[in-house]
């Protein structure tokens, strides 16, 4: 791996106890009462991907993004990269990085399922969590068009990890990245050129496919805690499938709120300053009720309706599958 690594301020390199680096971006002091914002990202996106949520969240909120085994200047980890593998790296690196008061969650796509074996593991660590347009761990067994576009996706990505190590990645820098602020945006850039990136999501989405979704399911989500579900107008209009989804991921907590977001892609939601920063209010959201400490009677559910708009959900709405 490259050891030109950038400011300290888009990450720096730590060891885990079983002596692997992994990279990893902390900004502010975790404490051990206020909360620490922990962004898991979806498939070979680098961690500054984040870059517009992060800077749309208050300036005194902890918050912490990192590169998963194998991607940008973090070591190779240990095989088959399972989701359970890959919580049980996010749990090491809060040890690694000394965070071990309360945190909030925030999965983007696949990442969503490491938020989700976290919680269910870790349920004491976690105190919030915001899925943005997240997989559920059912996707695949439920959803027909997510499983016809799973074979593209795998043979999309390994092309990119050949093209890559071809020196060829540089003729075909997403432009989607462009959009992300300075020296943020030209380290994204320069890790879509590194074919371990690629080859890491690879390894990621082969195993997820051949796994069984209770092996990400494990243990209970916190059904206590604050949880916000941020989901792209594309993903509701192009699967129905996906919307039901969707709901069921709100009804895992009784403190659950719904932010459709009519206008934006998958991949608006974290790479536009527009949607980013209706993230970052989602997590906010979270943030506020973890504040506020009230005897009042436990708020309705929230859920997608078919425009898109919130509505309550009865209970047990999440149980079909």
């Amino acid at each position: 791996m490259s050891t030109a690594l950038p400011d300290e301020e888009f990450g720096t390199v730590v060891r885990l106890d079983d002596g692997r680096r992994m990279y990893a971006s902390l900004r502010g002091t975790p404490t051990e009462q206020a909360p620490t914002v922990v962004f898991e990202s979806g498939l070979a996106s680098p961690p500054q991907v984040w870059e517009w949520v992060r800077r749309a969240l208050p300036a005194d909120v902890p918050t912490l993004a990192y590169a998963r085994a194998g991607s940008g200047w973090s070591d190779p980890g240990p095989r088959p990269r399972t989701v359970p593998r890959l919580s049980g790296d996010l749990h090491a690196l809060l040890d690694a990085v000394e965070v071990t008061g309360p945190i909030v969650l925030v999965g983007h796509s696949f990442g969503g399922l490491v938020v989700r074996h976290f919680a269910g593991t870790h349920p004491d660590r976690v105190a919030g969590a915001v899925f943005v347009d997240a997989l559920h761990p059912r996707e695949l067994r439920r959803s027909a068009n997510q499983r016809r576009g799973m074979a593209w996706l795998e043979q999309s990505l390994k092309l990119s990890a050949l093209r890559a190590s071809l020196g060829l990645a540089r003729n075909r820098i997403d432009e989607r990245f462009d959009a992300l602020p300075g020296e943020a945006g030209r380290l994204a850039r320069g890790q879509l050129c590194r074919a371990a990136l690629w080859r890491a999501a690879v390894s990621e989405l082969v195993w997820w496919k051949k796994s069984d979704p209770e092996k990400v399911e494990v243990g209970t989500f916190p059904d206590d805690v604050p949880l916000g579900v941020v989901i792209s107008g594309e993903s509701l209009r192009n699967d129905v499938a996906h919307r039901k989804l969707q709901q069921d991921l709100l009804a895992w907590s009784r403190r659950s709120f719904a932010v459709p977001v009519r206008e934006a892609g998958h991949f608006d939601l974290v790479l536009d300053a527009r949607w980013a920063r209706v993230v970052a209010d989602a997590v906010a959201a979270v943030l506020t009720a973890l504040a506020e400490t009230t005897g009042e009677a436990e708020p309705a559910r929230a859920s997608v309706t078919g425009d898109g708009e919130v509505s309550a959900v009865s209970e047990g709405a999440g149980d079909g599958r």
